[in-house]
């Protein structure tokens, strides 16, 4: 009995580990949970700013908006579901922000800035995370944007 009991531990010990799970399922360069979280989140900010932009008389900052969220709904592989509606974030005014800044033309100013420098950070940090080429052109012209909105002032 020991004997069998031996050559079974013996067997057991030669045999393979067993195979580990396969890794996420997204293929190199491949549209992944990075990119999406970052076109969820960048049209829930352009969405959001857009709002903050149509106080404005500058036509390009909403026209760049609608451009951006045109492309970025393009990258989306299912339906959009704001999941950053009501959150406080870098780069998207607030409901009371636009509130104030529908008032106020100082606070209006403050808060475009605000929207152009934050998002802008949001932006060059993504660029660095996202791998999927067609997702990079829409970051790499967000950062455009930003950089010229800002240089005009």
């Amino acid at each position: 009995m020991t004997v069998l009991l031996l050559a079974g531990l013996l067997a057991a010990c030669q045999q393979a580990p067993p195979p580990q799970p396969a890794p996420p399922s997204t293929p190199q360069n491949g549209y992944g949970a990075t990119e999406r979280a970052f076109v969820e989140l960048a049209i829930a900010t352009d969405e959001q700013a857009l709002r903050l932009l149509d106080l404005t008389e500058n036509a390009s900052l909403k026209e760049n908006r609608n451009i951006e969220l045109a492309e970025l709904r393009k990258l989306l592989d299912a339906p959009y579901v704001n999941n950053h509606a009501g959150h406080d974030m870098p780069g998207m005014p607030t409901d009371a922000e636009i509130q104030l800044a529908s008032t106020s033309p100082d606070a209006l100013r403050q808060f475009v800035h605000t929207h152009l420098t934050e998002s802008l950070e949001v932006v060059r940090s993504a660029g660095s995370a996202i791998t999927h080429p067609p997702t990079a052109e829409v970051v790499k012209l967000m950062e455009r944007h930003r950089t010229a909105e800002l240089a005009a002032g």
